[in-house]
């Protein structure tokens, strides 16, 4: 499985072309993940890229039924607004234009590795998300450890 690390700026081009980096694509398996992208409209309305087979076998795991339900008829349009994307021999992916208008982005973009996915991000609104975000970042890796040991770590004074 893909484990998607790091933050990498990066520009797309007046054609929508974007560099997906060696540092990101490195992180993952072709084989076993995929060679190509299948991009989503993130919550946050950022872009999310998953690898191919990754994202099919993640998607695999979603029950489903013949018979429509309100759960499943929120998915359609996760699944309308999903599009693939072929990387090029040089890691760059097009992005579609409809995406785009759809989601908070720019020119100029970081792609964040965010475990199984990589999201792109404003480079502007990334560097104004972590800025925010530094302040608590020790505590929440406390809480992490904490999680992680189970809960019983001892606290120093």
């Amino acid at each position: 499985m893909a484990f998607f690390i790091g933050e990498f700026e990066q520009t797309i081009d007046p054609k929508r072309r974007l560099a997906i980096s060696s540092g990101l694509r490195e992180l993952s398996d072709p084989e076993e993940d995929g060679r190509n992208f299948i991009l989503v409209l993130g919550p946050d309305r950022h872009l999310w890229l998953y690898p191919d087979r990754y994202y099919q076998r993640l998607i695999g795991t979603m029950k489903r039924s013949p018979l429509p339900s309100r759960q499943q008829r929120g998915l359609d349009l996760l699944f309308a607004m999903a599009r693939l994307l072929k990387a090029d021999s040089q890691g760059r992916v097009v992005l579609p234009e409809k995406s785009m208008e759809r989601a908070v982005t720019a020119e100029n973009v970081v792609l964040v590795g965010n475990n199984d996915h990589i999201e792109i991000w404003p480079v502007d609104e990334w560097n104004r998300r972590t800025e925010q975000d530094l302040s608590s970042y020790g505590q929440m890796l406390y809480e992490a450890a904490d999680r992680l040991s189970g809960g019983d770590a001892v606290k120093s004074e």
